[in-house]
């Protein structure tokens, strides 16, 4: 039997889990492959095994904990479930700087794992979520899933 989980309880779970990936980040920065970057480009393996590592964990951690809390929210439609779903999304989104660009790389992957949530929010909430998303990153240059998502938020 599937256990029911209220807006706030799956915030929670949420955000525990991206606040592990944060931690985990600068470790698995620090396991690069000694061959360097351009032996990297020929032999075809990953320069960043440690952060390609993180990703394989927590893409479908993070987009798995997204969708119950959307879940959640529609199972409990309101002004506190709304909350939580922007809540849970400004986390995924307005996260602190990342010390290197590999590590900020990562973390801007993880940003479309917070699209089961956009849907839910108030459209004022999207529209300023939206304006406050193209500050951090301008859409011209947005990755295709930050464009996605803020597309998604901003009614495009």
């Amino acid at each position: 039997m599937d256990t029911v989980l209220t807006p706030d309880q799956a915030l929670e779970l949420l955000e525990r889990c991206f606040d592990a990936l944060l931690e985990a980040l600068p470790e698995a920065r620090q396991a690069e492959d000694p061959r360097g970057a351009l032996s990297s480009l020929f032999s075809g393996h990953s320069y960043h095994p440690g952060l390609d590592a993180l990703m394989d964990q927590y893409h479908p951690l993070l987009t798995s904990r997204a969708e119950a809390l959307a879940a959640a929210v529609q199972a409990c439609p309101g002004p506190e479930a709304q909350a939580a779903a922007l809540r849970g999304l400004e986390r995924l989104l307005f996260y602190p700087k990342p010390s290197s660009p590999p590590e900020e790389f990562t973390m801007v992957a993880m940003e479309g794992c917070g699209l089961p949530l956009a849907p839910l929010l108030a459209p004022q909430d999207r529209q300023a979520l939206a304006q406050r998303y193209a500050q951090k990153t301008s859409p011209r240059r947005m990755m295709p899933n930050q464009k996605k998502l803020w597309k998604l938020l901003a009614g495009k």
